[in-house]
């Protein structure tokens, strides 16, 4: 068995943000099922939050801080209909809510506690709709948006 540190047991410096992120994401009510950190199931219900390129620096300054930027997807996997039913439809209208969640953390300024060395500027999703990535056998398939955190991070 590995043993881990709590978020709170690990110096600010070397925070893990992955650690910060999947536990503010577990905040989020609209969840269809236990949620993953970048893994998901093909199963109808399964959700994931999975980091998509790593914190880039768009602007850095001399005394070492830089203005960096966290892009990550929120992904579940539902059942999809081939009939003319309004399942497809319902698919959409659960990731909408995601999305909305998403806007409502930014409103609040609620984000994910990156430490005392990082300095949230912004929450965003990076598109204005969730969308079907992929299609499993068996009847189900991945839809997923990505939403973007911006913040400073000091030296």
């Amino acid at each position: 068995m590995v043993a881990t540190a709590s978020v709170a047991e690990i110096p600010s410096q070397t925070i893990d943000k992955e650690q910060a992120l999947f536990d503010w994401a577990l905040t989020n009510p609209f969840l269809t099922d236990r949620l993953m950190f970048d893994f998901l199931d093909a199963h109808d219900g399964s959700c994931s939050i999975a980091p998509v390129a790593s914190a880039r620096a768009v602007k850095a300054y001399i005394n070492g801080s830089a203005i960096k930027e966290y892009t990550f997807a929120l992904q579940v996997t539902l059942a999809v209909s081939n009939a003319q039913d309004n399942i497809n439809v319902q698919n959409m209208y659960t990731l909408r809510k995601w999305q909305d969640w998403i806007e409502e953390q930014a409103k609040a300024q609620v984000y994910p506690d990156f430490g005392e060395k990082c300095q949230m500027m912004k929450l965003e999703n990076v598109g204005n709709m969730p969308g079907m990535a992929q299609r499993f056998e068996g009847g189900t398939a991945k839809y997923q948006f990505f939403a973007k955190l911006t913040y400073l991070e000091v030296d």
